[in-house]
């Protein structure tokens, strides 16, 4: 079972704090998603009528940049862009969305996301 982390602190829209470090096995580079419960009905197995939990959905990708003993900096993760365009010129470098962050939790003074925001709690976790 993937290991459960909460977002503690929102830094940037590029930049969150999780309440999880090197205490609980994180390193600089693992791959996190903060994920949405889908409602609150869960999945019943037909066969034995037991619950299966509910489904996650997507709410943002982050990338771990910073590991301390009982926390960690995770970051939206950088795109590749054009490296070179098409006559030989130096293209753009790699490219780093905004994550879909509470601009009213935001600790910093940055621009305003849109749509559905990540909060303070929201749950995050390891995939392999």
């Amino acid at each position: 079972m993937a290991q459960m982390m909460k977002i503690a602190k929102i830094i940037s829209t590029k930049a969150v704090v999780i309440n999880a470090g090197i205490d609980n096995h994180l390193r600089k580079g693992d791959k996190l998603e903060i994920i949405d419960k889908f409602g609150t009905d869960p999945v019943i197995d037909p066969d034995t009528g037991k619950s299966l939990g509910t489904l996650d959905l997507p709410k943002g990708e982050l990338i771990v940049t910073e590991v301390y003993p009982k926390m960690a900096i995770a970051e939206a993760p950088r795109k590749p862009a054009i490296p070179y365009l098409s006559n030989g010129v130096p293209g753009l470098p790699s490219i780093q969305n905004d994550l879909n962050v509470d601009p009213e939790q935001i600790t910093g003074g940055f621009p305003k996301p849109s749509g559905e925001p990540i909060k303070v709690g929201d749950i995050v976790i390891k995939r392999s």
